[in-house]
């Protein structure tokens, strides 16, 4: 081939999402297929959203509105901010990308945790832009670390709390002490997707530091309690001359009819939004639960999901998993070579995780006691 790919593309390993169930049918023949990988909700999508979406079917042979203004505005009322400082995305992980476009270059770097999710880094390194990675501490965000990272090439540090794969947040106490240190010029990225999970108290609400007038951009998703993963759109909240600046580099028309109808929908659909919590509370309980008292090891979590460290290599068991029609996510893409990351599902999903559990487990055992007697 003659095209030259640049040499900082070519470094960088694309994202593997979570097997599709469809893809995992096709490639295994089996009907029932236990899909525990992508943190998406068991219970799927609201009903008022399901219906916005058959209504707004007719119109998509018309181009959406590029600027999603009644979405928009239905954010601004619900947030008590003006619709300037709102910007609609391709799911809230084209923000992620669009904010490194806007702000990141070669000679402009950002910080961000290692071991977190993984299109942070993606997003630096496609600009060429200077990556700091700083190590996790007990599992969380390592907020002083970061801020004494950051020097004058820093323009981001991008924080996702709660924290995903590992499933925990960083409390007001860290973040007020993080702020006091990080530099004026540094913008910082929040990612709370997974914030509507969240029940402990110190849980900051990042909508009180952008009020306070501090630089930060919040990122929020459709995609996860309001079940709509498959219609691709979450928003940032920020200033208004942050917005204007993601604004000037997102792709035209880069949320769709169908998405911008059913997210309006689902905003409003508070039972939706309660019942969501209440399963995956009851739920995750469960499943701590029920692993505990297998002995398995885990992180605790505030989120929709679990970091299980396994006995075997986390691409092995997603592989013995799959065979058994259940899909769970390795995590060796993030440095935890024997983890996977388990979501929260319905009560029967998770006791089909755990039935397979026993199975794979016991016969890691077994492969590990035949190994050391041979040896």
């Amino acid at each position: 081939m003659t095209v030259r790919i640049p040499d900082h593309i070519v470094t960088i390993t694309p994202y593997v999402p979570g097997k599709p169930i469809e893809e995992a049918r096709r490639q295994l023949g089996l009907r029932e297929i236990v899909k525990l990988a992508s943190n998406e909700n068991p219970l799927g999508p609201s009903p008022l959203a399901l219906e916005a979406i058959r209504e707004a079917a007719a119109r998509i042979h018309r181009y959406p509105d590029s600027h999603g203004h009644d979405l928009r505005q239905a954010l601004a009322e619900r947030l008590g901010l003006p619709t300037a400082h709102i910007v609609l995305g391709n799911g809230s992980t084209e923000i992620v990308e669009n904010l490194a476009k806007a702000f990141l270059s070669r000679d402009r770097g950002a910080v961000v945790a290692d071991q977190s999710f993984i299109m942070y880094p993606i997003a630096v390194k496609t600009m060429d832009a200077p990556l700091t990675l700083v190590p996790l501490r007990d599992y969380r965000h390592d907020l002083a670390a970061m801020a004494a990272a950051c020097d004058d090439r820093t323009a981001l540090v991008y924080i996702g709390n709660p924290n995903n794969p590992t499933g925990t947040c960083v409390g007001r106490a860290e973040f007020e002490v993080y702020f006091r240190r990080v530099p004026a010029h540094v913008l910082t990225v929040i990612d709370e997707a997974y914030r509507d999970y969240v029940e402990a108290a110190d849980y900051p609400d990042g909508l009180d530091d952008l009020r306070r007038g501090r630089n930060v951009v919040l990122l929020r998703t459709f995609s996860k309690i309001h079940g709509l993963a498959g219609m691709r759109i979450g928003y940032a909240v920020t200033v208004k001359e942050v917005a204007l600046a993601l604004e000037a580099v997102r792709s035209p028309f880069n949320t769709s009819v169908l998405a911008q109808a059913a997210a309006r929908a689902a905003l409003e659909d508070e039972d939706h939004i309660l019942r969501s919590r209440e399963e995956n509370r009851r739920e995750a309980r469960y499943l701590a639960a029920e692993m505990a008292r297998r002995g398995m090891k885990f992180v605790p979590s505030v989120a929709n999901f679990f970091l299980v460290f396994t006995p075997l290599r986390g691409e092995e068991t997603h592989q013995a998993f799959l065979r058994e029609g259940v899909i769970i996510r390795p995590m060796e893409a993030y440095g935890f070579s024997h983890a996977v990351r388990v979501s929260v599902g319905t009560r029967r999903e998770i006791q089909r995780f755990l039935e397979v559990w026993d199975r794979v487990a016991s016969g890691a055992q077994g492969q590990g006691s035949r190994a050391s007697h041979a040896s």
